[in-house]
């Protein structure tokens, strides 16, 4: 018990009263804060941009395709960027639909399915990718990769 002056009068009060005061004070705030702890979470959403997304965007945009492509120099940083091989999407440890274009042997398996161009032309023949992206990957890495499918996809 503890005491508190009321005008000249001591009023001793058990403990539990102030206990119940403050359980009902708090009750009422608990659903505010967790309205504003929710609405601070929804507003720091992230939002996609088109460069986070696509980083092959902001790689330099002189299209030179007409040097012999090479998997290493010209492919295999197409499909980094653009499919995934570094944000698994087609990784080794988590391959979309099976489809690795993480290495050249996974990439050749993929041209030899027949999809490949298909899906990244959005020709309607196969799934479009890159998987829910507003655009397909730009006209020059498709030409870029086409070139280098044509010449037989050489491990080069």
């Amino acid at each position: 018990m503890f005491g508190f002056y009321k005008g000249q009068a001591i009023i001793n009060l058990p403990l539990f009263v102030d206990f119940q005061f403050f359980m009902k004070k708090i009750t009422g705030f608990i659903p505010f804060l967790l309205l504003l702890v929710g609405l601070l979470y929804q507003s720091s959403c992230y939002y996609d941009n088109l460069q986070e997304l696509h980083p092959e965007l902001l790689l330099n945009n002189n299209c030179d395709t007409t040097a012999t492509m090479s998997y290493q120099t010209h492919i295999k940083p197409i499909l980094s960027n653009s499919c995934g091989a570094n944000n698994s999407c087609h990784n080794a440890q988590a391959a979309s639909s099976g489809v690795v274009l993480e290495n050249y042997s996974g990439v050749k398996s993929a041209i030899n399915g027949g999809k490949f161009m298909s899906s990244i032309l959005w020709d309607g023949n196969s799934i479009q990718m890159p998987k829910d992206s507003p655009s397909k990957i730009n006209d020059c890495s498709i030409m870029r990769l086409q070139k280098w499918i044509d010449a037989g996809a050489l491990n080069n």
